[in-house]
């Protein structure tokens, strides 16, 4: 059964973040968005709105409307920053820790559920081939950037 590697690797995005969606609606989270926005900010602490931009690759204007609406759910804090207080900083609160935990923690009960359904003799190969693809999806995302972006191109 060989299929196209380009066929094949956007079905498997599509399948996989149809997925995340549903796992995160199921944690009250309903936008793979606002899941980026809360997890980065959890790993990466205190951001800038622009920092946060960047890290997730969105324009300002879309990453605050998005940052406004997690802010009214009590997700996020959001603070005037020191020493230039037209920065606003951005942390989780309790209440935005908490989700990122929940969430994270089903998504980990997803990946276990979906490696259990890979037979046991291929899952320590599947895990390093998704690694290679990682490091694969890293570098060319890497030199996207570096060349303006026209290798990011659909």
């Amino acid at each position: 059964m060989t299929q196209d590697a380009s066929d094949l690797l956007r079905r498997i995005t599509r399948l996989h973040t149809t997925l995340q969606q549903h796992t995160a609606s199921g944690c009250g989270i309903h936008s793979l968005t606002r899941c980026q926005i809360l997890t980065t900010l959890s790993r990466a602490g205190p951001l800038s709105l622009a920092d946060l931009g960047r890290h997730l690759g969105a324009d300002k204007a879309w990453m605050s409307r998005n940052v406004d609406e997690l802010a009214r759910a009590g997700l996020i804090d959001k603070q005037a920053g020191q020493p230039d207080r037209r920065v606003v900083v951005l942390t989780l609160t309790p209440d935005g820790q908490e989700q990122v935990y929940r969430l994270n923690a089903a998504l980990r009960q997803q990946s276990a559920r979906l490696l259990r359904r890979v037979p046991p003799a291929d899952q320590a190969s599947v895990l390093r081939t998704l690694e290679l693809l990682a490091e694969a999806l890293e570098a060319e995302c890497a030199g996207a950037a570096e060349d303006g972006g026209s290798r990011a191109a659909p």
